[in-house]
């Protein structure tokens, strides 16, 4: 019996504490009047909360004079404390003193801009919207109109701003019905206009049928930009107005509305607010502001909050600046701008999306940040802080114009002021060190070099220009001299139209013209000069240095020229073609005069040649007799090798027995090492 009666207690303690904890459950559940915010005698109405969860501001009549009858409405504006409480709210003197009548704000999730309907004296015909824009932690700008065609001579109020500032939702009055003459409250109709292009409003649209149902007000956009609560009255409805929640499709339609049966009751229910965490639902009920925690399957889509400051790398002063929202996956891009007085920015992106977000201010270097949340399951707040740089580094590169190869150069830097930046010259190689411009200062840049003339180029730095890290590149042209070959038939002493190609043995350059006509070459640099052949005649080749040598009144140098026919026993000596020491093995200088006499053989296909390689006097002589063939027929190879046949040629080394000079000095003996062309046959 006593443990029975022991069996008993048990239960009871345990439906006791079932009770309890269902109990506590329900009392949580229950929404709650906000303190310090709402007042015993007056009335507060329309809370709006930035994305944060941190400020609020609301309307109240706590201000009116009852005494004498007179009801004011103002704007007041509350932060959350560090322990969760509401601070004493404030009047936002700026907008209430310029205003007669003040209803229905809406803070912009980056707490930078303040909507709501005003009606003032002398300035509209009846209830606007207006903004206004902070300027601080405590104070906001002056009212400014938001105009048409969102106002009109007609009522517009209740604005809603959504989180990427490009939609505005708002109420205008229900002609169709504009009186519930059951609930005796004036009914609305809700309207959104899109920011175009251009910035400005676009023609405002209302909403479909399924949200106007012929007495709705207080629209609010949460931070999703998908979820809209709104209040309405409808004939099952609990009480007078309730809240209401539709979400935006995919198609951009708007879903059946759906009613917030956890809050609804026989009270007006209205004026929703929610943050971008998306856990606590603000509204009105019972003349003031109560809070109430959002079940999850009433919860707008995940979103995550990023918000701080941008500021300047150098000395940390704040920055106006604007920011680019890129969705990776869709291509959609939205721009923003952050508080342009303290810096302070605020964005909320969905959960689910890829986003790249550029910091743009055009006076400093761009901050690009990505922000991932393709697997972002929850609400999250990031805080962070862009520090905008306003140094370029850049490199210089001083660059020939034609050839567009590096110049070594000596380069002098000077700002706006004429003020140098480097105590010396700098000398450029291939390229300078890294160098520090400030953003949008004017820069002069100018080099020299041997042969080259100054050159300068004027630079600001910007972001739409210049990339953080930067090669700035400078043009030379080098000085030039005018030049003419002129090429003569060496047994009739007539001139010869023929083509006349130069090469640069100093730089990768090659140059065709035709006899008679002048070009430019580079001054100073040595070319090799080759008229080639026309059809019976040999090639003739010579090496030249532009500039050097006797130049005409008419400022041309000239070079003359001859030709030889091709007839049988004639020959030439071709000048450049070179071995390896002691080797039969060509160096690659020989490579043009080689292809020469491939063009030869070409324009005059039935000509026989022998190819006869000399030595000088230096060495044993059936040692130089056995180089000089091995020389001649690497030679032959060459040429077999570029498709000419075999049998057009003869390799023979003559060694030291056919000098052409005495071999009485360095200079006499390297022209008897030499290989000729003799006309065999016709």
């Amino acid at each position: 019996m006593a443990t029975l009666s022991l069996h008993r207690l048990s239960i009871i303690l345990f439906l006791i504490l079932f009770s309890s904890t269902l109990t506590a459950q329900q009392n949580q559940d229950e929404p709650k009047r906000v303190d310090v915010i709402s007042t015993e005698k007056f009335t507060e109405f329309a809370p709006t909360i930035s994305a944060d969860g941190k400020t609020m501001i609301l309307q109240s009549n706590r201000n009116s004079n009852p005494k004498r009858d007179e009801e004011r409405w103002e704007l007041f504006e509350s932060t959350k404390n560090a322990d969760g409480s509401w601070s004493e709210v404030i009047p936002i003197t700026a907008i209430n003193e310029k205003c007669n009548f003040l209803a229905g704000p809406s803070l912009s999730y980056d707490g930078n801009q303040l909507f709501f309907t005003a009606f003032i004296e002398g300035v509209t015909t009846s209830e606007d919207i207006f903004y206004s824009e902070r300027i601080n932690a405590t104070q906001w700008s002056e009212p400014i109109d938001v105009g048409a065609p969102i106002n009109t001579e007609d009522y517009e109020g209740f604005p809603s701003i959504s989180a990427n500032g490009n939609s505005l939702y708002f109420i205008r009055i229900n002609y169709d019905n504009p009186l519930d003459k059951k609930s005796r409250e004036n009914c609305f109709e809700i309207y959104v206009s899109h920011k175009q292009p251009d910035g400005k409003w676009g023609e405002p649209k209302k909403l479909p049928e399924q949200i106007n149902k012929g007495c709705v007000r207080d629209p609010r956009i949460m931070a999703d930009n998908h979820t809209l609560i709104f209040s309405a009255i409808v004939p099952e409805g609990k009480g007078k107005y309730d809240l209401f929640q539709t979400r935006k499709n995919t198609d951009s339609t708007w879903a059946e509305a759906k009613p917030l049966d956890f809050i609804n009751s026989e009270e007006n229910d209205q004026s929703p607010t929610i943050s971008a965490a998306g856990d606590i639902i603000f509204y009105y009920t019972k003349k003031d502001i109560y809070a109430l925690p959002v079940p999850l399957e009433y919860r707008q889509m995940i979103n995550v909050t990023v918000q701080g400051f941008v500021r300047s790398e150098k000395n940390k002063t704040t920055l106006p600046a604007i920011i680019v929202v890129k969705d990776l996956g869709t291509g959609e891009t939205i721009t923003l701008e952050n508080n342009p007085n303290d810096g302070r920015f605020s964005l909320v992106l969905a959960a689910g999306s890829h986003f790249r977000v550029e910091f743009r201010n055009p006076l400093y270097l761009k901050e690009v940040r990505d922000f991932d949340l393709r697997k972002q399951e929850t609400y999250k707040q990031v805080d962070i802080d862009i520090n905008l740089r306003s140094d370029y580094h850049a490199t210089i590169v001083t660059m020939d114009h034609d050839l567009k190869i590096p110049v070594a150069s000596m380069a002098h830097i000077t700002d706006q002021h004429g003020i140098s930046l480097l105590k010396d010259s700098l000398r450029i190689s291939h390229p300078s060190p890294k160098l520090l411009f400030e953003s949008a200062n004017q820069y002069t840049l100018s080099a020299s070099a041997h042969l080259y003339p100054e050159v300068k180029k004027t630079i600001i730095f910007d972001s739409h220009t210049f990339k953080p890290d930067t090669v700035i590149t400078l043009f030379m042209t080098h000085d030039k001299v005018r030049f003419l070959a002129e090429v003569t038939d060496i047994t009739t002493k007539q001139r010869v139209k023929t083509k006349v190609t130069f090469n640069n043995l100093d730089e990768n350059e090659v140059i065709i013209a035709e006899s008679e006509r002048s070009i430019l070459l580079r001054r100073g640099d040595r070319y090799q000069v080759a008229a080639s052949s026309e059809k019976g005649y040999f090639f003739s080749t010579v090496i030249i240095v532009a500039g050097e040598g006797e130049i005409g009144p008419d400022g041309i140098q000239r070079l003359q020229m001859v030709i030889t026919p091709i007839a049988e026993g004639a020959s030439l000596t071709l000048n450049n073609i070179t071995f390896e020491t002691a080797s039969s093995d060509l160096k690659p200088a020989s490579y043009p005069e080689l292809d020469r006499i491939i063009e030869l053989m070409h324009q005059n296909p039935t000509v026989i040649i022998e190819i006869a390689a000399h030595t000088d006097d230096v060495g044993n002589e059936d040692y130089n007799n056995k180089l000089s063939v091995r020389r001649a027929k690497s030679v032959v190879v060459y040429l077999n090798k570029k498709g000419i046949n075999n049998t057009r040629f003869e390799a023979k080394g003559y060694g030291k027995s056919k000098p052409i000079s005495p071999n009485d000095s360095d200079e006499s003996r390297a022209l008897n090492r030499r290989v000729e062309l003799v006309i065999l046959k016709i």
